[in-house]
């Protein structure tokens, strides 16, 4: 199915099931099919994949459905993700908080488990952002936060395995501490 239809003599575009007048004669939504537009000599259009608008300046789809693209400022893209990355753990860690401060103020402890969490936490932080910088092109950055956290174990069918070419995914929240 082609994602619209383009008069080669206008460069007009249109698109099955909607109305449209052409040469003076007006064609319901059902008129509007690829039945009717080859008839007519429309060329089909198929839109190509829109690349990803978090990586690429892209305008289109042009006549031919392809689009164009140009890629944003690296640096400025790794200010961004690592913030988010910061951003992220910080929040993550908001719903401990209360327990450093409260040890602060009474010197009372906090339980192992909590500062185990809250340090890998900031671990799995600092290495993710360390892995973004050390990304040298847009469409390594891409391909590193596109990853998935796990993929199937070749070795172990069924079973999954954490993706070594992904980001670290954050720990899960401590088991049995109601927070």
């Amino acid at each position: 199915m082609a994602s619209f239809w383009l008069d080669p003599a206008t460069n007009k575009r249109y698109n099955e099931g909607r109305a449209f007048t052409y040469n003076d004669k007006q064609y319901t939504r059902s008129g509007a099919s690829a039945s009717t537009f080859s008839a007519l000599g429309f060329n089909a259009v198929t839109v190509g994949a829109r690349p990803d608008d978090r990586f690429y300046i892209v305008s289109g789809p042009d006549n031919t459905g392809a689009y164009t693209s140009t890629a944003r400022d690296l640096a400025d893209l790794k200010e961004n993700y690592v913030r988010q990355t910061k951003l992220s753990a910080r929040n993550i860690l908001k719903k401990t908080d209360w327990l450093v401060i409260r040890k602060e103020e009474n010197a009372s402890t906090i339980p192992a488990s909590v500062e185990t969490f809250r340090d890998a936490v900031r671990t799995v932080s600092d290495d993710n952002c360390t892995a973004i910088n050390a990304t040298s092109t847009v469409e390594e950055l891409k391909a590193l936060l596109d990853a998935p956290y796990q993929i199937e174990d070749t070795s172990n069918p069924g079973s999954m395995i954490a993706n070594p070419a992904a980001l670290d995914a954050y720990p899960a929240e401590v088991a049995g501490y109601d927070y």
